[in-house]
């Protein structure tokens, strides 16, 4: 089971399947990854806040008999010949993980699979990060949707025609032995370091995450839509972290919510609908990274955009800083 963006136990799509389909045992692997973290303006912070979760995890996969073992490549080209030593140490005759959509993403995956079925060894994949994989969801005319009313519509159609798949996977059973022992997870990694702790602001586990989505549900959904902008309000689920890392499921958010919306989708509380729909768009963005991979390259939405003249006046910057632009 390779780890990724799906730092958890619930729901994992991955880790369900592994378990479900092995009778021997599950391997489970990270790969630490400090120069491709580098390239992608990985901060310390989100850095120390994924070391953190992954401590978490590793503590709680041992407590199924399932071993975590990191593995390190300065960048993700190294780590397909990694996992194929992991795999053949372990007699591990497939390989399980859940999609991930970015273009770099997307390169290396396609390397893991290449290697593992060179060797005569399964690979599973999964959807995870969405409730519908990319390209599942189409315009009339077959393409990706560029606007997300649209696809917004044709979410709440598609969800309508198979509420099912919005149904959470179980946690993983203990398995009867564990294969090998779980690897040290490293507190730090060089390049990263935090200048000060966010432990406090971010306390890290799939307990943290579950707890501030039953606080979100309970006290601030219904009033969300309209004090979600104001930065003086809590207003907000505070889950954007643990749902980048996967600390919990988008897929857990979604039920929950309809759940407390009564089964209802688009219709119903305007804080919930709101909600759901703010989920939708980050599922939304998902489907445009593949439509669209430039996305991933620096590149605009829309290509004419990127003949726009940037005005570097600091003197408005300043003035903006400092609340003297004319506007109130």
């Amino acid at each position: 089971m390779w780890f990724r963006s799906d730092l958890r136990l619930a729901d994992n799509p991955a880790l369900h399947n592994a378990c479900r389909d092995s009778d021997q045992g599950v391997v489970a692997v990270y790969a630490v990854t400090p120069d491709q973290w580098t390239a992608h303006d990985d901060a310390p912070v989100k850095v120390g806040f994924r070391l953190r979760n992954l401590a978490m995890l590793s503590a709680a996969l041992a407590e199924k008999n399932i071993a975590l073992k990191i593995i390190e490549s300065p960048r993700f080209d190294g780590v397909p010949a990694l996992l194929r030593a992991i795999a053949h140490e372990h007699e591990c005759d497939a390989i399980y993980f859940n999609n991930e959509y970015e273009v770099n993403e997307r390169e290396r995956d396609e390397l893991v699979v290449d290697v593992f079925e060179e060797d005569g060894r399964a690979v599973h994949r999964f959807t995870d990060q969405c409730a519908f994989e990319p390209g599942e969801l189409r315009t009339g005319k077959g393409g990706y949707y560029t606007v997300y009313s649209p696809f917004k519509r044709s979410w709440y159609q598609a969800y309508k025609d198979d509420t099912s798949r919005l149904n959470p996977l179980p946690t993983p059973r203990k398995r009867t032995e564990i294969i090998g022992t779980p690897d040290n997870v490293p507190e730090a990694v060089s390049g990263f370091e935090l200048a000060i702790s966010a432990e406090d602001h971010w306390p890290a586990g799939e307990k943290e995450a579950n707890k501030r989505l039953k606080d979100f549900l309970a006290d601030r959904l219904l009033d969300y839509k309209e004090d979600r902008d104001f930065p003086d309000v809590s207003g907000t689920s505070a889950l954007s972290p643990y749902l980048v890392s996967g600390v919990i499921s988008l897929r857990t958010c979604y039920h929950k919510a309809i759940e407390a919306n009564n089964g209802k989708v688009d219709s119903g509380s305007s804080g919930a609908v709101h909600w759901i729909s703010e989920l939708i768009w980050r599922e939304f963005y998902k489907h445009l990274l593949v439509g669209f991979p430039r996305l991933s390259r620096h590149r605009a939405f829309k290509l004419e955009t990127e003949q726009l003249v940037w005005n570097n006046n600091d003197e408005h910057h300043k003035a903006w800083c400092e609340g003297r632009t004319g506007v109130p």
